[in-house]
């Protein structure tokens, strides 16, 4: 007997519920829209779940260096948590330090692999929003002030890379490498001020 259209509906519906887990291990759906049927709403235990293991998924292509996979986890993971921005009433007291060290954890380490890619102004649109997040750690802020100022530098913005430099040495002081970074910063900015004061000085001669 033929399956009436209904009945194939019903399965194509039922296998798009499903969906096969990817090189990466990944069984979501790319958006929260298509992983919830009929209209239901995520738990917020449920989104922490799905991001943590998003996340972890993103660390683990980035170790096997597929930064363009370990982009579109956290990125992939960052939109499962706009479906649950804040807790409620209802939920675990610890449920909202769950979702903002998650939010910080995925917007600062999709800053750092959007740098490997060359993407330095979504880098330093990550960076910026992992600085939003509230309550977010002295580490956290330091290294998150670090990848903005990696952007800003290549972006040819070496003013605000100064600033966040000299900002992240307040918050991670024994951190060699952002010393360094300040260092080399300054002195590429005094060398380019030279030069246009030099240029400056020469055409108004």
């Amino acid at each position: 007997m033929i399956a009436d259209c209904g009945e194939l509906h019903g399965e194509e519906h039922a296998q798009a519920a499903n969906k096969a887990p990817d090189t990466s291990g990944d069984p979501y759906e790319d958006y929260p829209e298509d992983q919830k049927q009929g209209g239901q709403e995520f738990e917020g235990k449920e989104i922490v779940k799905i991001a943590t293991e998003l996340k972890d998924m993103g660390n683990k292509a980035f170790k096997e260096q597929k930064n363009e996979l370990g982009l579109s986890k956290y990125q992939k993971g960052l939109r499962y948590l706009h479906e649950y921005p804040e807790p409620l009433d209802s939920d675990a007291p610890e449920l909202g330090n769950q979702l903002n060290a998650l939010k910080i954890s995925l917007h600062s380490n999709s800053a750092l692999l959007q740098l490997k890619l060359n993407q330095y102004a979504d880098a330093e649109k990550s960076a910026s929003n992992a600085l939003a997040v509230p309550d977010i750690k002295d580490a956290d802020k330091g290294k998150a002030l670090y990848r903005r100022a990696l952007a800003r530098k290549q972006l040819k913005n070496e003013s605000e890379a100064v600033t966040d430099l000299e900002e992240a040495v307040k918050y991670v002081p024994n951190d060699a490498g952002i010393k360094n970074e300040l260092a080399t910063t300054k002195a590429r900015q005094a060398e380019r001020l030279k030069k246009e004061k030099a240029a400056y000085s020469k055409f108004f001669s």
